[in-house]
């Protein structure tokens, strides 16, 4: 038996004087969303401590366009 799959979708859309969020999840619990945007506030701030410019970083998975 797989197990369930989990996803969590951040988008944040930064335009002129506004800016708009939306969140996508699938079998996540609150606190492992809660979890997860404090990965990502760590690996931001981890970045920024070590003058990353690139402070994200994207991975394709495989069969993605």
């Amino acid at each position: 038996m797989e197990p369930e799959q989990k996803i969590f979708l951040l988008r944040v859309d930064v335009l002129p004087n506004n800016i708009q969020t939306s969140m996508k999840t699938q079998n996540i619990t609150p606190q492992e969303a809660i979890g997860f945007l404090e990965m990502a506030k760590d690996q931001i701030l981890d970045n920024l401590k070590h003058g990353r410019k690139d402070i994200f970083q994207a991975f394709k998975k495989e069969g993605e366009q």
